[in-house]
């Protein structure tokens, strides 16, 4: 089915019955017009359009490493989160697959509505061969409508709700195509208790609501699609595969982990027994049949790997998984593009696992994660894109953050020559970068080049909201550069010694400043607070 707009979409819902059977029901029509009038004032400033979203919708809650551990919105202490809430850098330091959607568009791919029902609702359950699914048949003779009226199935019907919300997601108003989803449901679900076909809107409604970082809400839906489907289909069907795929899926963003892999396991096992089935077939050259589903497979591979990564304690164990992660994060672009919803919303979720590790003691888990994170959306996006760019930068944050500063000043080098190519000098990502280079400069004692940076990135970020916390960085910095201009060969020693105790105590209340913003356990904290160490020993 093309995807229509809300304009074209909604009006035929009010005006035909929704039932298989065409039974002519006041009480279905009725339901139906509930739902247009619930959406009339949005409807009328529809048009017909396709487009991507460029607004980020909230990010997920983070994760770690840890299975135990969880984390409230604002409160997080990683590298980047929090570090810019509120502000329009939300975003960026978690790189746009952190916060999903940032950039997502529509694709087709194997479990979006349209989709799924062509290729499993007969395949999975066996149709009549008069394109009448379970629970939707003709009904027998005589059961047709009236003459003179048009009426659709109850398929046909969702189909046409989910196109709407795509619509929505489009516009990237991705609240308003939840509320789509959800009013049908609860319109439908009272009237078409058996039906297979509602399975399908309430997996359409856990993708979205998994978008939107809300996966206890997404939980709820996955499994009454799952229930419903291995009701009408069994348990050993493919659709029943996607079905335990996306709770799954549910469950790792829940970080549930032990639930994700069981779910994850059996949907790669039906899966795989879907594709050993439908080898004659595709060997004759059916690429479309119900069985080659790579994409999935992939996906549930992902998620499998992602499952272990979370229990991973070294660099080594880090570094294991990565090859396979990026086949897996490969074969799933093939099969849904580059910018789907299902790999952005994958993308993100490991983005969450990345978070989490960097707060572990282990340096070199931190290290790996990052590392492995730069090279899956190099993989997607291409080497010098602007996500890998971003990625590259929080790296050289860790680095710097933990005395690595040789490393950090060649790694935020790179990201700069990357983000050259997208964007002029004074953009805020470049900004960004000369500020990271500027505290790199102060800890290493240039004070030179690190007062000329650190005061253009004061200047450029200086300001209400999240920017602000930058600012208050540059002002460590440029403290660390006045302690580290003073001569002592020019200075008498009972000055010098003055003088550096005063910078000291700059220094020192730059830093709890930061720390009251941005809190005490913060990465930038207590990289801070490592150099205002080493400063106080040369004071010594």
């Amino acid at each position: 089915m093309s995807r229509r707009g809300v304009a074209m979409a909604w009006p035929l819902l009010k005006n035909l019955a929704l039932d298989g059977a065409y039974l002519c029901s006041s009480y279905t029509l009725t339901a139906t017009q509930a739902v247009c009038a619930v959406q009339a004032t949005v409807l009328a400033r529809d048009t017909i359009r396709s487009r991507t979203s460029t607004n980020p919708v909230p990010s997920l809650r983070p994760s770690c490493c840890r299975p135990a551990a969880s984390h409230s919105p604002g409160t997080s202490t990683h590298v980047l989160n929090g570090y810019f809430n509120n502000s329009t850098f939300n975003w960026l330091l978690r790189s746009q697959y952190s916060s999903a959607g940032a950039s997502w568009r529509p694709q087709a791919h194997a479990r979006g509505f349209s989709a799924s029902t062509a290729m499993s609702y007969e395949g999975a359950a066996g149709g009549d061969g008069n394109d009448n699914r379970p629970g939707t048949g003709s009904g027998g003779s005589g059961s047709g409508p009236p003459a003179g009226e048009t009426r659709i199935s109850l398929g046909e019907a969702l189909n046409q709700l989910v196109d709407a919300a795509i619509e929505k997601v489009e516009a990237g108003q991705m609240e308003e195509a939840v509320s789509l989803l959800k009013d049908g449901l609860n319109t439908f679900e009272p009237v078409f208790t058996n039906s297979p076909e509602l399975g399908e809107l309430h997996n359409q409604a856990a993708l979205l609501l998994l978008f939107q970082g809300r996966p206890e809400e997404a939980a709820h839906h996955a499994q009454a699609s799952l229930d419903t489907t291995k009701r009408h289909f069994g348990t050993r069907s493919l659709l029943t595969a996607h079905r335990l795929l996306r709770l799954g899926v549910c469950r790792f963003a829940q970080g549930n982990m032990a639930d994700a892999a069981g779910l994850l396991r059996e949907a790669l096992d039906l899966l795989d027994g879907a594709s050993t089935l439908g080898a004659g077939s595709a060997a004759a050259g059916d690429a479309a049949s119900p069985a080659s589903d790579p994409g999935s497979r992939c996906e549930a591979g992902f998620y499998l790997d992602s499952v272990a990564l979370a229990h991973v304690k070294d660099g080594g164990g880090v570094e294991a998984l990565s090859a396979s992660l990026r086949e897996n994060l490969r074969g799933m672009k093939e099969a849904y593009g580059a910018e789907s919803m299902i790999l952005s919303l994958a993308l993100s979720l490991h983005s969450r696992l990345v978070n989490g590790g960097l707060e572990q003691a282990d340096f070199l888990v931190g290290e790996a994660l990052l590392k492995q994170q730069i090279m899956l959306l190099s993989e997607v996006s291409g080497p010098h894109s602007e996500d890998a760019a971003v990625a590259r930068y929080k790296l050289a944050t860790y680095y710097y953050s933990n005395d690595m500063l040789q490393d950090a000043g060649s790694v935020v080098r790179q990201a700069a020559v990357a983000l050259r190519a997208h964007y002029p000098e004074e953009h805020d990502l470049l900004v960004l970068c000369k500020h990271r280079l500027g505290m790199i400069c102060a800890a290493q004692g240039d004070h030179r080049s690190a007062s000329q940076l650190l005061q253009a990135s004061r200047q450029h970020f200086s300001g209400a909201g999240g920017q602000s916390m930058l600012a208050k960085e540059a002002d460590i910095g440029l403290a660390m550069a006045k302690f580290r201009a003073l001569d002592t060969a020019r200075e008498p020693s009972a000055r010098c010694k003055q003088l550096r105790h005063e910078a000291l105590e700059l220094l020192r209340t730059e830093i709890e400043a930061l720390a009251t913003a941005i809190g005490h356990g913060h990465m930038l904290v207590q990289g801070a607070t490592r150099y205002y160490g080493q400063l106080s020993k040369i004071a010594r």
